[in-house]
């Protein structure tokens, strides 16, 4: 499987944080590696250096299609959810 990476980017409420105004949301693109991820975040958060509500992410998407594969184990479902 591909070690698929998602870059996007918009403005967030707080600099320190990650809660974006979906209606500002700038879809980069998807890439098979992080290096290409990389290079496509840097570009267009270089852009945007001087807007300090403007905020660029690389997500790992292949972490959250096979979290068990990277090591990440899931939480267990209770017996009284089961």
């Amino acid at each position: 499987m591909s070690k698929l990476h998602l870059v996007f980017g918009g403005r967030v409420k707080d600099p320190r944080g990650l809660d974006f105004d979906l209606g500002t949301i700038d879809l980069v693109g998807l890439y098979g590696n992080y290096a290409d991820a990389e290079d496509a975040w840097r570009g267009r958060a270089q852009r945007s250096v001087d807007d300090a509500e403007m905020k660029y992410v690389i997500v790992h998407l292949h972490r959250l299609l096979e979290p068990d594969s990277e090591g990440i184990k899931r939480p267990r479902e209770s017996a009284a959810e089961g």
